[in-house]
This record gives structure tokens, C-alpha cells and sequence, in this order.
């Protein structure tokens, strides 16, 4: 039996781009990257069910390529 709506697997955003995605939009509004947060990246980190280094390693790489993009 098949789905009412039918997704491909190159319609859906993997885990890690929603994360991406999610640090970015923090980043611009100031609440993320600047270690003023607490458990911020605890809390994104059990919302996409990853460690918290991995939603830290996400924050900086998002960091280094807004501050890249910048220049």
C-alpha cells in the first residue's frame, strides 16, 4: 500500500542539513556561536537525536562559512 504523497528520498533534507539550517537561523539572530546559550546545543542536539560535539562542530562550520562569505 502506498502513500497519499509520495516523497523521494532527494526531496527530504537529511538530518544534518535541517541541523545546518537550524544553526544558521540561530547564528543570524544571535543566539548561537557566542557561547551566551546555555544548553542550547544540548537542547538541538536531543532534538535531532545526535551528541552535542556533533551540533557544536555544526555551529562552527556554520560560523566559519558565514564569517567566510562575509569577507
Amino acid at each position: 500500500m502506498s502513500s497519499d504523497v509520495d516523497v523521494t528520498e532527494e526531496d527530504q533534507l537529511t538530518r544534518t542539513e535541517k541541523m545546518r539550517i537550524a544553526a544558521r537561523v540561530l547564528i543570524r539572530r544571535g543566539v548561537a556561536g557566542n557561547g551566551g546559550r546555555w544548553g542550547l546545543q544540548s537542547r538541538l542536539a536531543e532534538h535531532f537525536g545526535v551528541t552535542r560535539q556533533r551540533v557544536s562542530q555544526i555551529v562552527r562550520q556554520e560560523l566559519h562559512a558565514l564569517d567566510a562569505d562575509s569577507r
